[in-house]
């Protein structure tokens, strides 16, 4: 399906960080439940973000305004401040490629606090905070920076990341299973809506007047994702403005199946929302999460002619 495009320089700035220095030693730390056991590791795993960014100005960082925020991050999660954001793109220029150590103290806490935030939403939010002891994270994900996370052997280590990883998947594809049915349920009730047989829902809220496209065809058409919860996840509005307004073109046969077959439920130049089940979305790369897409269908035309060749490539 259409890839994530909300990629942004920040999201490269996160995934770089250290100093020669560090905080106070914590080596008398003890690890005597599987809880301790299990938050040092993921607070080891998630430095790797860091470790493993190859960033050329990698040994030039601050790990103790890193290590601060990250703890901060843990304990107060919150969205990127603005002065967050003029921090991290002073360090590193608005393209990413340049390095001022001027803001490093300040950008290197913002970029902790942030992976701190992102870790609060990755690995809390179905299995909840009480799994985690937080300060046994922050030690993990220290000793991780450090390179002596060696409190725990790297066999057990890999076992403990693997088997929670594999809990964490059953527990969502549980949830979102459980959600797709409300969702879906909710969909239906809709005015001028229609269910597919494949379980796709589409709510016709201005109806094109153009005819509809096949299943390899080229299609022109501006969006906005949300998930069953209505969060937005990306808008096409939003980064079309770094194209010069064009809006983006997709081959149907290179997007996510409910893609592919309900577009071509769709005429050309109406507006849509299409309730996608989860099967039919990501899959399992998204725990079968169902979608939601608000549409507006601009062109579609024959394969290759909308969208641009790329080279050694299929579609878009």
């Amino acid at each position: 399906m259409l890839k994530i495009l909300s990629i942004s320089i920040l999201t490269g700035v996160l995934l770089s960080c250290s100093d020669g220095e560090s905080k106070a030693p914590v080596e008398n730390i003890k690890l005597k439940t599987f809880k301790d056991r299990l938050s040092y590791v993921m607070g080891a795993e998630h430095s790797k973000v860091v470790t493993n960014s190859g960033d050329p100005n990698l040994g030039l960082f601050d790990y103790n305004a890193l290590i601060d925020g990250f703890k901060n991050g843990l304990s107060n999660p919150q969205e990127m401040t603005p002065e967050c954001i003029n921090a991290i793109q002073g360090l590193y220029g608005p393209n990413g490629q340049d390095f001022n150590t001027a803001f490093l103290e300040k950008g290197c806490d913002c970029i902790g606090n942030s992976m701190g935030e992102v870790f609060i939403n990755k690995w809390t939010k179905t299995v909840g905070k009480d799994k985690f002891d937080f300060e046994k994270v922050a030690v993990g994900f220290q000793h991780g920076l450090e390179s002596r996370d060696t409190l725990i052997s790297k066999t057990e280590r890999n076992e403990i990341f693997s088997n929670f990883k594999q809990d964490l998947n059953s527990l969502l594809i549980s949830e979102n299973k459980a959600l797709e049915v409300t969702f879906l349920a909710e969909a239906k009730e809709r005015a001028n809506s229609k269910t597919l047989d494949n379980g796709i829902v589409i709510e016709v809220i201005q109806e094109g007047r153009g005819s509809s496209p096949k299943s390899n065809s080229d299609v022109v058409a501006d969006y906005i994702l949300t998930n069953a919860k209505g969060d937005t996840i990306e808008s096409s509005f939003e980064y079309k403005v770094q194209r010069g307004g064009k809006s983006p073109a997709f081959n149907l046969g290179g997007v996510i199946p409910g893609w592919t077959q309900g577009f071509q439920h769709l005429k050309k130049g109406g507006k849509y929302r299409m309730f996608i089940p989860g099967a039919l979305a990501y899959g399992i790369k998204s725990n079968f999460e169902p979608l939601c897409f608000y549409i507006e269908f601009i062109d579609f035309g024959e394969k290759g002619t909308l969208v641009e060749p790329i080279p050694n490539h299929e579609g878009y």
